[in-house]
């Protein structure tokens, strides 16, 4: 097997190599998700009631969706301004993400540490902690009805400003203008990473042979590194959109959790998560025919 592997062409290597690292994915899913997501594909063409035995689901075909599309506006209303959040939210996660990304491919004292610290929101939100903070995030935007929901506030701050003087208008700005830095921040952890493995794979010589030609630092940027980071900014753009879309304080997924939950109406909650999940496979696939024309690939 060894040496059928050795003299197997690179390029058929590289398929090998990349089904493997998905592969534990795919395990994953079949094992833990394609169940559960078959189910409630079932459950958005039924009416499901409790019964003492359990749920117990009547057909109705298309009812659910077609109230949700017709008859729903609170649906259509926070399903429209999630998508037009991602206008003016993704491009500036992914400016964020970058500027931070490059400060930290410097050397420089302290940089293992600034690094660790940027990923560290990633590394919390796959633990316990997340889980906490996610249920009371949910049940501040169930109790208070509001559009979204930020993971930290800068509420503790109305004191100081108070005292000098700022009027209440000027103090809810800078508590939002806060609320968002914190966001923002706490969701660039993956991109950051991506791009600093980006920009350690843009080769040196394409540097050196433009300082030879006179190229500066400002130049080089714009025309060798962010050219050589579309690949890494494609796969940053569709990961945040994603991640948008299913943040737990997205309106549409607070939405949907209060509809199955509170009102035990799972069937419509069903049909709800699949309408929003078909509009951002849609979503995506024009932003990427749109986005991958202008990727820059480095020949080998």
């Amino acid at each position: 097997m060894i040496r059928s592997l050795k003299a197997m062409p690179y390029t058929r290597k590289k398929q090998l190599y990349g089904f493997l690292f998905v592969l534990p994915w795919i395990i994953g899913f079949i094992v833990f998700f394609a169940d559960p997501l078959l189910t409630s594909f079932k459950f958005s063409f039924q009416n499901l009631e409790m019964t003492p035995v359990g749920l117990r689901g009547t057909f109705i075909g298309l009812d659910n969706f077609r109230y949700a599309i017709f008859k729903d506006p609170e649906f259509i209303r926070k399903a429209a301004d999630s998508f037009i959040n991602i206008f003016y939210g993704v491009p500036l996660i992914l400016v964020y993400s970058l500027f931070v990304s490059v400060l930290l491919k410097n050397k420089f004292r302290g940089r293992g540490l600034m690094r660790a610290i940027s990923f560290l929101p990633v590394i919390i939100a796959s633990g316990v902690l997340m889980e906490i903070l996610k249920e009371d995030v949910f049940s501040q935007g169930m109790r208070g009805n509001v559009q979204s929901v930020y993971l930290f506030g800068g509420g503790g701050i109305n004191g100081i400003l108070t005292e000098l003087g700022l009027g209440p208008k000027l103090i809810d700005i800078m508590n939002n203008v806060i609320s968002r830095i914190f966001d923002l921040t706490w969701r660039s952890g993956v991109q950051v990473l991506l791009f600093l493995a980006g920009l350690h794979a843009v080769p040196g010589h394409l540097y050196e042979a433009s300082s030879i030609e006179g190229a500066r630092s400002w130049e080089q940027f714009w025309k060798i590194t962010l050219p050589m980071l579309t690949p890494m900014m494609l796969l940053n753009v569709v990961y945040t959109i994603i991640d948008t879309f299913t943040d737990y304080g997205n309106a549409v997924v607070l939405m949907i959790y209060n509809t199955a939950f509170s009102q035990v109406r799972f069937g419509y909650s069903s049909a709800l998560a699949w309408l929003y999940c078909l509009g951002i496979a849609i979503f995506l696939g024009v932003v990427y025919t749109l986005l991958k024309k202008r990727i820059v690939y480095l020949e080998d």
